[in-house]
C-alpha cells in the first residue's frame, strides 16, 4: 500500500471538505464527483490512479465516510456550543 497515495488522498479529502463545506444531510453526495477531481490532483502530483485505487478499495465509499465524520464533528461542536450558552444562561440566573 502506498503512504504517499494515503496522506495525498486524506489531506485532499480534508481540505476539500473545508474548503467546499459539508454538504447537507440528505443533499446528493459529492463524492463521486470529488474522487474523480481527487485522482485527477494526484495524477497531476505524479500519483498514478492506480496507486490510488492500490490504497483504497472504494474511494467514493471512503470520502462518503469522511464527508459524514466532518458532519458529525460539526454537530458535536454545535451541541457543545449549546451546552456553553445554557451554562451561561444559567450562571445569569444566579446573579439576579
Amino acid at each position: 500500500m502506498s503512504k504517499r497515495a494515503l496522506e495525498f488522498v486524506e489531506t485532499w479529502v480534508s481540505e476539500k471538505i473545508e474548503e467546499a463545506g459539508i454538504p447537507a444531510e440528505g443533499a446528493a453526495s459529492p463524492a463521486k464527483a470529488w474522487a474523480a477531481e481527487c485522482t485527477e490532483a494526484a495524477n497531476e502530483e505524479g500519483i498514478p490512479a492506480l496507486e490510488i485505487s492500490e490504497a483504497f478499495d472504494d474511494l467514493v465509499e471512503f470520502i462518503d465516510g469522511e464527508i459524514e465524520e466532518a458532519r458529525d464533528r460539526e454537530e458535536d461542536e454545535d451541541e457543545d456550543d449549546d451546552e456553553e450558552e445554557d451554562d451561561e444562561d444559567e450562571d445569569d440566573d444566579k446573579e439576579d
